[in-house]
């Protein structure tokens, strides 16, 4: 029989719970975080007027452990095409005359980067000056780059540097620089002007004078084509992608560079993959074929809820089972 203690308010507190009568149940205490599966594909490049092919966007297939707060996560546009001028989210730049933009980055970051645009550059896009860009830069968790885009040539042996996994593709044959882990590709060379180099999370655009492809958007940008007269090769590097190991782990995979046709989408074996996000474009009007947009997976997952807040609506329960998000823009990512 244990000591009993010389103290009567003690001795009180030793009774009743001696007693067995009463005693104070167990209080669960609540998970502190979400863990399961995460994957993210970048956007395709966008091609050229005469029919060249953009590269395919890279991918990130992890598992993460989320703590309780406020993430961001952005769906990469698509390149878009010679015939469409503006720029897309996840650094997916305008398009240079004849030549297609670059495909955006799609990935996570930590807190609520909402009110930063994480557009694209070009004239008068409005891309996020720093320190917006530094801080998201400084806060992403995992990301898989955008597609480079084609120049305004033909397809022959010309093509978009795939996006990231890690280092985004060239342009093949060498022209716009693949984004890296610290810092965006170089712009192509040109004789009628040099293409310009990717930066953080922004894929290069023009130059101006001509028909260059724009570079993916990234962890770090790739460069867009140089500009060049006659048949030139013109194409834009790809962007990278990026983990950061303390929050899991992860496989990054590079896309398809596209030379001769449409740049595939990386790791499209996964059983994450929805199916048709991060193929490259060829130009209009010699071809029917767009580039696809980017996708964010939420795959099974355990712990602590998570609620989505999808462009323009109102948060939703995302289900225990996952959810794949394909539609271009910024999201907002609640555990709690």
């Amino acid at each position: 029989m244990g000591v009993r203690s010389t103290s009567p308010t003690q001795s009180f507190i030793d009774d009743f719970y001696r007693s067995g009568t009463d005693a104070a149940s167990p209080v669960p205490i609540p998970p502190t975080s979400a863990s399961g599966a995460f994957a993210a594909w970048g956007g395709g490049g966008g091609g050229g007027e005469e029919g060249s092919y953009g590269g395919g966007g890279g991918a990130v297939v992890g598992s993460l452990t989320l703590a309780t707060g406020n993430y961001t996560f952005i769906v990469g546009s698509k390149g878009c095409s010679w015939a469409s001028p503006g720029p897309g989210f996840g650094g997916a730049p305008v398009k240079s005359h004849n030549g297609g933009g670059g495909g955006g980055f799609s990935g996570i970051f930590s807190g609520d980067l909402t009110p930063f645009s994480f557009l694209g550059d070009g004239p008068g896009a409005g891309a996020d000056p720093s320190p917006n860009r530094d801080t998201a830069h400084a806060a992403a968790i995992m990301l898989s780059g955008g597609g480079g885009a084609a120049g305004q040539e033909p397809a022959s042996a010309i093509g978009g540097g795939g996006g990231g996994g890690t280092t985004g593709g060239q342009g093949d044959p060498g022209q716009g620089g693949g984004g890296g882990q610290s810092g965006g590709g170089a712009g192509g060379p040109g004789d009628a002007g040099s293409g310009n180099a990717g930066s953080k999370l922004l894929g290069g655009w023009g130059p101006v004078s001509a028909g260059s492809g724009g570079g993916g958007g990234g962890y770090y940008g790739g460069g867009s084509g140089g500009a060049s007269t006659g048949n030139g090769v013109e194409a834009g590097g790809g962007g990278s992608g990026y983990f950061d190991s303390s929050y899991g782990t992860a496989t990054l995979t590079t896309g398809s560079p596209g030379k001769n046709s449409n740049g595939a989408a990386a790791a499209t074996g996964s059983p994450y993959y929805p199916g048709s996000a991060g193929v490259s474009g060829a130009g209009r009007p010699h071809s029917t074929r767009d580039s696809t947009a980017g996708a964010f997976i939420i795959g099974p997952y355990s712990g602590s809820a998570i609620s989505v807040t999808p462009p323009g609506g109102s948060p939703s329960p995302v289900p225990t089972s996952g959810q794949a998000f394909n539609t271009a823009g910024k999201y907002l990512l609640v555990v709690s």
